[in-house]
């Protein structure tokens, strides 16, 4: 195995907003009948944010992660905010996370945007700047429940609020074997929110905002272009360094929706002990799902040194992402 990047993972952590909101509340809330949003979403409960505030979900995230790493906030180095999409259109994310968390000293941040992958590209590029780093934290936050049309419950129906937070520091050993990651515009316009930024801003848009500052998602065109790009994704990307799935002990997948996690089940042909997945209490958390589902694997306290852990995902644009990561 050539060119290794040694990173291994210190610390990590995971908030869920207070309030609990079931299938069967959905299923209320939208006047359907009983069952209906679990049958059709598979997603027994998420977390939405309410009578809370957003800071107070990225702390507990962070006040995880540094407990685990027994550290402390003046410990880190840099900061990566890794959400999918920003509090606020200026500044950017990665000040207001620094702004939160007081560190003594004025250490860089910045933003990484992938939506969905945003985090496993972060973790990417924290990678090749431990040189520069010794610790570096990488934060989500994501309240998608603040921009979900409720009428189309395919979609809105899948999704959950939650933050992570991740330390990284320099491995003697493992790391990152192999990392890609691919652009398929052909289905840019398959996951948008077509407001909130300098194509329509509100000063000029002639209508309800609403209209365009709601999450819209083609699912079926969605997973079809994934369906057919994936696979030979995986593989090519595997392939580059000597590896296949058989190689892989843990997988760790962005919780897209129950069908998705499913599919890759049938599509990879693989064990499903191996998948981990929490989509059924925790929904598609949108960049926070792959920090969290990776979370819940390293909690288990099944790791040892030496196991391989394949992160992959799709995000808007479209996106691939993979990595694959040795337990030094």
């Amino acid at each position: 195995m050539k060119n290794i990047k040694n990173i291994n993972i210190i610390g990590t952590g995971k908030a869920l907003p207070h309030n609990e909101v079931t299938a069967s509340m959905v299923d209320e809330m939208c006047a359907f009948k009983a069952g209906h949003t679990l049958k059709i979403t598979g997603l027994e409960k998420r977390y939405f944010l309410k009578n809370q505030s957003s800071e107070a979900l990225m702390q507990e995230a962070i006040d995880g992660a540094l407990s685990d790493a027994q550290m402390q906030v003046d410990d880190i180095d840099c900061i990566i905010a890794a959400f999918a999409v920003s509090q606020q259109a200026i500044p950017y994310n990665g000040a207001w996370v620094h702004g939160i968390l007081k560190p003594s000293r004025h250490i860089p941040s910045f933003d990484i945007n992938m939506t969905c992958l945003s985090a496993l590209r972060a973790f990417d590029m924290a990678s090749y700047l431990l040189e520069t780093y010794s610790n570096i934290l990488i934060v989500t936050c994501d309240i998608a429940s603040g921009g979900l049309d409720w009428s189309d419950i395919r979609t809105a129906g899948i999704f959950g609020d939650g933050a992570s937070a991740m330390i990284v520091g320099k491995s003697q050993g493992g790391g990152i074997l192999v990392s890609g990651f691919e652009t398929h515009s052909e289905g840019f316009e398959y996951c948008q929110i077509r407001g909130c930024g300098s194509k329509h801003p509100p000063s000029t848009y002639l209508g309800d905002y609403k209209e365009i500052g709601n999450f819209e998602m083609n699912g079926k065109k969605l997973f079809k272009l994934s369906s057919k790009i994936l696979p030979q994704f995986i593989d090519r990307t595997l392939e580059s360094v000597g590896l296949c799935l058989a190689d892989i002990d843990w997988i760790v997948p962005h919780q897209a929706s129950q069908a998705s996690l499913n599919h890759i089940i049938r599509m990879l042909k693989i064990d499903k002990e191996k998948l981990v997945d929490i989509f059924r209490d925790h929904g598609n958390q949108v960049a926070s799902s792959i920090p969290i589902a990776l979370h819940a694997l390293r909690m288990r306290k099944t790791l040892k040194s030496g196991d391989k852990v394949m992160l992959i995902g799709t995000s808007a644009g479209v996106g691939l992402g993979l990595v694959v990561w040795e337990v030094p």
